[in-house]
């Protein structure tokens, strides 16, 4: 990462969020805990490879506090050991985050997000200590507010994210020591509809506005960029009373001008995955 789509702004984002917003529609007639995880081919998160092309397990969950504010967690890991490959790609990758969501309306939502992302191995000038915001840290927070109008009869929904503290800092030059904080920004726009055969199809738009402190890495530096183009299939499969499996396909395209950033992995993704919802 610096951080590490649709495919995970719908798992990170629709998964956690989505399931957290219909969890708290759930929550009135009773608390309880919503639980998932994903088996995917590989971790893309809003245009950015993460962990090269190996598979991921992504185990995540959101308990309702009330009616309005929910906390939840959401882990993945890659089980590789080396952080880096023979040839400087990314290869071992895992993280953690911690969520807190409060429903203002029935479609705004508000979602602090704590992302911890500390390197498999011991690499030279990271710290991997928790609670370390600054600029040689692994974690940093994103504030992000959720429109979604599902519930108005309108399967729209619009995301607006921006780091608020962490290792986010854009270097006035090589001998400044921290820098200051750019606040960088991202927003996606998505569309969710039925069709036949009981799919899912999600289509999304995703930019990041001011890259300038190179958080997201597969991005353009110097203006926004759109980094996310993508679209997700989807099918529920109904193993029991109380376990979903959703299977899922989809395509991520990166648009970013800068192809030096987008090394070693290209502008393209494709993923398939499974989710098990208890």
């Amino acid at each position: 990462m610096k951080k590490a789509g649709l495919i995970f702004v719908l798992m990170l984002t629709n998964s956690i969020l989505f399931a957290q917003e219909n969890a708290i529609d759930t929550v009135k007639v009773k608390k309880k805990w919503d639980i998932n995880l994903d088996i995917a081919s590989r971790y893309i998160w809003r245009g950015q490879s993460w962990g090269g092309k190996y598979p991921v397990a992504q185990l995540y969950g959101n308990y309702n506090v009330s009616d309005k504010f929910s906390v939840g967690f959401w882990a993945t890991h890659n089980f590789k050991k080396e952080y880096y490959d023979a040839n400087g790609a990314s290869k071992g990758y895992q993280e953690l985050d911690f969520i807190f969501n409060y429903a203002i309306t029935d479609y705004l939502t508000v979602s602090l997000q704590d992302y911890y992302w500390p390197s498999t191995d011991k690499q030279e000038g990271v710290s991997n200590d928790f609670f370390n915001f600054g600029n040689d840290g692994s974690q940093s927070i994103d504030l992000q507010f959720l429109f979604d109008f599902s519930e108005k009869g309108v399967p729209i929904w619009f995301t607006l994210s921006t780091l608020i503290a962490g290792n986010d800092f854009r270097y006035k030059d090589e001998n400044d020591e921290k820098g200051k904080q750019n606040f960088t920004t991202y927003m996606e726009i998505g569309y969710d509809f039925e069709a036949p055969l009981g799919l899912n199809i999600a289509p999304v738009v995703g930019a990041v506005l001011n890259n300038k402190a190179e958080y997201y890495t597969f991005a353009d530096y110097n203006k926004p960029s759109f980094v996310n183009l993508g679209c997700t299939v989807s099918k529920d499969i109904q193993l029991s009373e109380s376990i979903t499996m959703p299977i899922w396909l989809n395509y991520t395209y990166n648009a970013a001008s800068n192809k030096t950033n987008l090394e070693p992995f290209g502008k393209q993704f494709l993923v398939a995955g499974v989710t098990f919802t208890y």
